[in-house]
């Protein structure tokens, strides 16, 4: 496989990164299955957006979207690693390059409301656990709340 790169998301990949999420090994448990699903269908890119996808060789690998907090905060919102490129340190290089666009928007923290399977991986990325996301709307199970401090240049 040719080395991954990284680039701004395009209009035309909303599909594939959708059907990214929708299939996604991470949500097993059914009511996540569906919830995440249906937000899948429903979710809307703009260009502007702060939506980054990692792929090779013409493949869609994985992404991320940050969402603007009360400054200097973000939320990764999203973060999907494609189900068969798993286990091959891909997540661990789209995380640097999530951390580093962080940096590059003034962020001085990120903060993370973790699907509960993924919040080991957050951590071994230098995130923490600061408490619980309590259930909300379609999401019916508290999730893990990190946040992974942003140095200064």
């Amino acid at each position: 496989m040719t080395d991954p790169t990284i680039r701004r998301a395009h209009l035309a990949d909303r599909d594939v990164l959708s059907g990214m999420m929708a299939g996604s090994n991470g949500y097993a448990m059914p009511a996540a299955r569906s919830m995440i699903q249906r937000f899948a269908l429903s979710w809307t890119y703009c260009p502007d957006d702060e939506v980054w996808v990692l792929e090779a060789e013409g493949q869609t690998l994985g992404f991320f979207q940050l969402l603007p907090l009360a400054p200097p905060d973000w939320e990764l919102d999203l973060f999907f690693t494609a189900n068969d490129a798993q286990g091959r340190g891909l997540g661990a290089r789209l995380f640097d390059r999530m951390r580093l666009r962080g940096q590059a928007l003034g962020a001085a923290r990120i903060l993370i409301s973790s699907n509960p399977d993924a919040a080991g991986f957050y951590c071994r990325q230098g995130a923490r656990e600061i408490g619980q996301t309590p259930p909300a709307g379609d999401i019916t199970w508290p999730r893990p709340r990190l946040v992974l401090d942003i140095p200064e240049d």
